[in-house]
């Protein structure tokens, strides 16, 4: 090569001397504009078509993400039930796939046999049914899903059943089978991707030039680039296993998920470049390219924050970052192809020069874009994701710099095998950032384990139900082993407003029997539902909730949980029993719908046994839930709850039965009984 060859990212613009020594520029200079206008061309094609792409995709595509991060379980990991459990539930931050097996459970020298796994809220939870017999002791829960970017994911955590018997970490692991294995196999992918993307565009733009060609490497690519496709989709059958998936695969994981689609998509794509490569029909090698691309780009990180946005930021960055990282390669071959002949060296580095500019604007746009979505800026020294992304970019700027540092050698007149240099440092820090973009396809991303759930968890063993009104904002409050659930409903308005939009907040403290406090650790569960850790001791503990909701007067409430829970459906039939054999007594009530302006006004009525009993919603004798509450001033108490009207009693009961005075938490009301008899 000469002394004086322009190489690295940047062109010069038209009519600068590419050769200093001489101080004149490229003979024909109509040809060389013609070249740099088709080569600009050519890169401004290739971005409109990845971006086309994306658009076209985003119709059929769904929200999706890299990782599927496990939540929240049902028992919770560390805590200690008091009664074994009839099933584990697992919730995710996205749909995930079940497949072989999901869930084993040990404790001490035996495993607990397990039924098989369901999905439910649209593939978010998965629950499995336990089989075996839990007796106390501390058990470790190993679980294994596929995840909708196609890898598998597992993890493991503990909990105990009755006292606890050592100390439970209560965080659960969460890691992706078959880690290396994947990362290496998607670096093949990547790097067959960007050097068959690289010839094709690169020899494409120089077909018009004269000068020698490199050998083709299309053909050995493309085959490695397939075995590497071909090997994540055996992953994917093995459950995480690349020796089971050829020994035992699992085809319901393969053929009948999204994640196997896209694995057969992309090792599809490859299949079809190859026949096109060999029946020497290279046009259609754009169709399969674009294969490898889409199925690839529809499990990147960005989706999981916004897939409008998502999908074509990953079309766009995977086909300009192997386009870019793939000419560069070509253009160092051909340019030693024609060593011997100068001009044909400045022909090929100036086409490059022409596209890499448009790619690399496209990589760094579509790069910022993506990282800016998946990490906030707090996480990005603090997690193995944002420490991997940060690299990548920097190594985005070291690219640049290498390409900058070549033209400044080129116009100091440095020797040739100086200037040369650059580029290949270039090609190789491009190659490397394909490896560290595999990479962080297998990372968790981070922020996640503490997100907000799409749904309510279900109650651990049995329940403690109760409600209140704060201001006009009705709550209610779902106890069980280990959690607490709140749900709040603020009234909705004449225009509809005050349903799934509406706004709350909501803080909260409960204080057991024994006087000790603990503030609630509460995180969203859906529109007003929060769900926290809680401790619940024998006896009853006061639950105090602070509620705000947007539009309507929030306010505090307090609420009694007595733990555990004691079902007590012969009560009630003894209290009905009771009212219906009374002839007449007298009620006075008080109604309010804002608990910030009082009680409400008293008003009284006389009722009979029978009839008050038919207006009574508990008149039937039954109740959904009850529970019986610790006695109060010598009285017996009963809780009834009614979830599906969102009603809840608490009823004060005379030794034969007859109620003396009752509480009613309704939807946006609430109301105060007292109940007088004659006589």
């Amino acid at each position: 090569m000469t002394d004086h060859q322009q190489v690295g990212l940047l062109p010069q613009p038209a009519g600068t001397a590419l050769d200093a020594g001489t101080g004149g520029s490229i003979p024909g200079d109509s040809t060389w504009r013609s070249r740099l206008g088709y080569a600009a061309r050519s890169g401004r094609r290739l971005l409109v078509l990845a971006a086309l792409a994306g658009i076209a995709l985003l119709g059929g595509a769904g929200p999706a993400s890299a990782h599927a991060n496990l939540l929240f379980t049902a028992p919770a990991a560390g805590a200690a039930v008091a009664d074994a459990p009839q099933a584990l539930t697992l919730l995710f931050d996205e749909p995930v796939s079940a497949g072989g097996t999901v869930v084993e459970v040990s404790g001490g020298d035996a495993g607990i046999a397990m039924g098989p796994a369901t999905l439910s809220h649209e593939g978010r939870a998965v629950e499995v049914t336990v089989d075996g017999v839990m007796a106390p002791g501390v058990y470790v829960v190993e679980w294994q899903i596929t995840a909708r970017d196609g890898d598998v994911m597992g993890g493991s955590y503990r909990f105990a059943v009755g006292p606890a018997t050592a100390s439970l970490d209560p965080v659960q692991s969460t890691q992706t089978r078959g880690f290396w294995i994947t990362a290496g196999l998607r670096w093949i992918v990547f790097a067959g991707l960007a050097l068959s993307l690289g010839e094709l565009v690169q020899a494409r733009l120089l077909r018009r030039e004269p000068g020698a060609a490199p050998r083709t490497w299309m053909l050995p690519v493309l085959l490695s680039g397939l075995a590497a496709a071909a090997g994540l989709a055996l992953v994917l059958a093995g459950n995480g296993s690349l020796a089971q998936g050829v020994l035992s695969p699992d085809p319901e994981a393969l053929f009948s998920s999204r994640p196997g689609v896209l694995a057969l998509i992309t090792a599809g794509g490859f299949a079809l470049a190859v026949a096109a490569e060999l029946v020497s029909r290279r046009r259609w090698l754009w169709p399969g390219l674009f294969m490898v691309v889409a199925g690839e780009a529809l499990r990147a990180h960005p989706q999981l924050v916004n897939p409008v946005l998502g999908i074509p930021l990953s079309l766009v960055h995977l086909a300009a970052a192997a386009a870019w990282a793939g000419t560069l390669v070509y253009a160092l071959r051909a340019a030693a192809a024609r060593r011997h002949a100068p001009q044909g060296v400045r022909t090929v580095f100036g086409t490059y020069a022409g596209l890499a500019v448009w790619l690399f604007a496209a990589v760094a746009v579509t790069g910022t874009g993506s990282a800016l979505l998946l990490v906030p800026p707090d996480e990005i020294a603090t997690t193995e994701y944002g420490r991997a992304l940060a690299i990548k970019l920097l190594l985005v700027a070291a690219v640049a710099a290498l390409a900058l540092l070549a033209r400044r050698r080129l116009r100091r007149r440095t020797a040739g095998s100086k200037i040369i240099l650059p580029a290949r440092m270039e090609a190789a820090a491009l190659l490397v950032l394909l490896g560290l973009s595999a990479l962080l396809t297998v990372l968790p991303m981070p922020g996640t384990k503490d997100a907000a759930l799409a749904f309510p968890p279900p109650a651990t063993g049995p329940a403690v139900i109760t409600g209140a009104l704060a201001g006009n904002v009705g709550i209610t409050a779902m106890a069980s082993e280990g959690q607490l659930v709140v749900q709040l409903a603020a009234p909705q308005t004449p225009d509809g407003s005050g349903g799934t939009d509406q706004q709350y907040s909501l803080s909260g403290a409960l204080a057991g029997p024994s006087g000790g406090t603990q503030e609630l650790d509460l995180r969203g569960c859906g529109t007003g539902c929060y769900v926290s850790a809680a401790t619940w001791e024998n006896g009853s503990s006061r639950l105090t909730l602070t509620v705000t909701a947007e539009g309507w007067t929030g306010g505090r409430a307090g609420l009694t949980v007595a733990w555990p829970a004691s079902p007590a459906p012969e009560l009630l039939t003894e209290v009905v029993s009771t009212m219906a054999q009374i002839p007449e007594f007298t009620v006075h009530e008080v109604v309010t719908s804002d608990t910030t302006q009082g009680l409400g006004t008293p008003t009284s009525l006389q009722v009979e046994g029978p009839g008050f009993l038919e207006r009574a919603l508990y008149g039937s004798g039954t109740a959904p839930w009850t529970n019986r509450l610790p006695n109060e001033d010598g009285h017996r108490r009963l809780a009834l709850a009614y979830p599906a009207e969102n009603a809840y009693f608490e009823l004060t009961l005379s030794d034969d039965g007859r109620i003396l005075s009752e509480t009613l938490a309704a939807p946006h009301h609430q109301v105060t009984r007292t109940y007088i008899y004659a006589g």
